[in-house]
């Protein structure tokens, strides 16, 4: 790779620092038991240390989310879902399909998950349920809003795609109550699908009463994961404790690379937290950055290293969530300072068990040089 300071980025005109074609996940290969569907549900939640009936597997996300939220007892004095300001689309659009009113919380500053400020900024004796998202594999403080959501008798939903392996104080995500767990390109489970693809949902209840309804739910809509994705996602779980050390390995490769830069801020990591990893997250500082978001990822990109913006536009600014909220000032720009930062700061690159050192030390390269071109 060049090592000249001074050499211009590939977009300018200049030479890439990486030419060679980004690995691609490996590939497994497909569990042979039988009942693979039922298999995966037993053993993903064993994994969370569940009963075998408590995982219920879908062939589209969209039900398992529609289904998690059905499963909420919604009374005329508790209509409002708090739903978090980043990272909270997939909930968000099963709470309008379900005919909630979408009242956004503000997320931690660093972590883009939601805070739990932000949940008692946003609570109102009309909450009927709070979201919380997993931030690339970073989880929320979870006892926190466990605590928060028993207090107030408002029942919690996961989207915890993001979230297999992840956990806090030794607890696994997943099981404050209602979670989903979509399978896709890109994530620990997959399902075979390529990337940005879905192939189905696992949807959890810790509730064994909730569970049973659900599970007959989509069996009387033919709503099963098919047998392909579930033999691909069961190989993928039971070699996810190496996937996932990989993906923690060089993710630490790249922090470390990053370590004491002014311009480029490594993914926080929490005392008691245990990261996914389901991507790493890169966050630029903004004060000091004057690339604008989608030049910067076109520069790393014609670097040769593959990369998206992490996040959606904040939940606060959809159209159809600020026309319910109207006159609420809760729905006030000055309420969201740090998701409004963060949705013009955070890029994403793809991590997985085929990547290397090599790998991570031409992510740290070509984030660096494309930073000296930036600030």
């Amino acid at each position: 790779m060049p090592e000249d300071p001074g050499e211009a980025l590939a977009i300018d005109g200049g030479t890439p620092l990486r030419t060679a074609a980004w690995p691609s996940a490996p590939v497994v290969e497909p569990a042979t038991d039988a009942s693979p569907v039922a298999v995966l549900e037993a053993e993903f939640a064993a994994s969370l240390g569940l009963e075998a009936s408590a995982v219920i597997a879908y062939a589209d996300a969209d039900a398992a989310f529609d289904a998690a939220l059905a499963s909420i007892e919604r009374t005329p004095d508790r209509t409002e879902a708090i739903l978090p300001e980043l990272l909270g689309d997939r909930l968000a659009a099963a709470a309008q399909r379900a005919g909630w009113r979408i009242v956004p919380a503000e997320v931690e500053p660093d972590a883009a998950t939601i805070s739990t400020r932000g949940i008692a900024r946003s609570l109102t004796p009309a909450a009927g349920l709070v979201g919380v998202a997993h931030a690339f594999g970073h989880p929320p403080l979870l006892p926190d809003i466990a605590r928060m959501s028993q207090d107030n008798g408002v029942p919690v939903v996961e989207d915890a795609t993001d979230g297999i392996g992840a956990s806090y104080r030794e607890e696994p995500v997943g099981r404050l109550g209602r979670a989903v767990f979509t399978l896709g390109g890109g994530q620990v489970l997959s399902g075979g699908a390529e990337h940005g693809v879905e192939a189905g949902a696992l949807l959890v209840f810790r509730d064994a009463a909730l569970a049973a309804v659900a599970r007959a739910a989509r069996d009387a809509s033919d709503g099963a994961m098919a047998e392909p994705p579930a033999r691909t996602a069961l190989t993928e779980l039971r070699e996810s404790p190496s996937e996932l050390e990989t993906r923690r390995r060089m993710a630490w490769e790249v922090t470390l690379g990053l370590r004491g830069d002014r311009a480029l801020a490594a993914m926080p990591h929490g005392r008691w937290m245990r990261h996914g990893y389901a991507r790493y997250v890169v966050r630029l500082r903004s004060a000091l950055w004057k690339r604008s978001l989608e030049d910067t990822l076109a520069a790393i990109r014609a670097e040769g290293v593959p990369c998206e913006a992490a996040v959606t536009a904040p939940l606060h600014l959809d159209p159809a969530v600020r026309a319910a909220l109207d006159g609420d000032e809760r729905i006030e720009d000055d309420r969201f300072p740090a998701a409004t930062r963060l949705a013009g700061e955070l890029i994403a690159i793809p991590l997985h068990g085929g990547l290397t050192s090599r790998e991570m030390d031409q992510v740290v390269a070509v984030l660096r040089k494309v930073e000296r071109w930036s600030t």
